[in-house]
């Protein structure tokens, strides 16, 4: 039997107030634009919305002509589309998945990296179900599902904001993305989170078993 829960990885006080106040925090997602980082919060192609194979590429100095692509031994060039101002607030969540007796296998350093404590949601029904009304009470439109990992040296075509760099598949994310008129973090208060999530380590997380009793 598998099992998917949902875990929010951050620093310890974040986490707890959330825990303790029953709400999740959503950033500016244009702020994780940028050179990625030692928990591998930034991605310099963050809000790319197409990603163009570029096959030939030339510079010209005065009458001589330099085909880059013929010299270069590994040629790779794209050119790259970005939403400037979105107006789009983002929280990301771990999918975990796990089986029976099993450690999680979604679990890996580069993801513990991303703090020390674990929101653990593991009702996702119910949490799902709370998440949109709460949404739509604020009159939010939303958009939530799993990223799908591209490979920008071969793809080519438009993106969504719930694609990403192969390079973060570590992350094995789940995207919440909801508009944000005015383009400050928000939290989103959500009534009995408490009943369907726990507190651990995120050292512990490989720790985690499902026991059938």
């Amino acid at each position: 039997m598998e099992l998917v829960f949902l875990a929010k990885i951050h620093k310890s006080e974040f986490i707890l107030d959330m825990y303790e106040n029953e709400y999740l925090y959503f950033s500016v997602l244009k702020d994780f634009r940028g050179a990625k980082d030692e928990q591998g919060r930034f991605d310099p192609r963050e809000l790319n919305v197409e990603n163009e194979q570029i096959p030939t590429l030339a510079i010209k100095i005065g009458d001589k002509t330099y085909e880059l692509d013929k010299m270069l031994d590994k040629f790779s060039c794209q050119l790259m589309t970005n939403l400037d101002e979105p107006n789009i607030n983002c929280c990301s969540l771990h999918w975990l998945e796990i089986e029976t007796g099993k450690p999680p296998s979604t679990i890996n350093n580069e993801l513990l990296r991303m703090g020390d404590k674990v929101l653990l949601i593991v009702d996702g029904v119910s949490f799902f179900k709370i998440l949109d009304q709460s949404l739509e009470k604020y009159g939010l439109t939303y958009k939530r599902e799993k990223v799908k990992y591209y490979d920008p040296s071969i793809y080519n075509g438009e993106l969504t904001l719930h694609q990403k760099d192969i390079k973060f598949r570590f992350q094995n994310e789940y995207r919440i993305l909801i508009n944000s008129p005015n383009n400050e973090p928000s939290k989103i208060y959500l009534p009995g989170l408490k009943q369907i999530s726990y507190i651990i380590d995120s050292k512990d997380l490989s720790e985690l078993r499902i026991e059938i009793k």
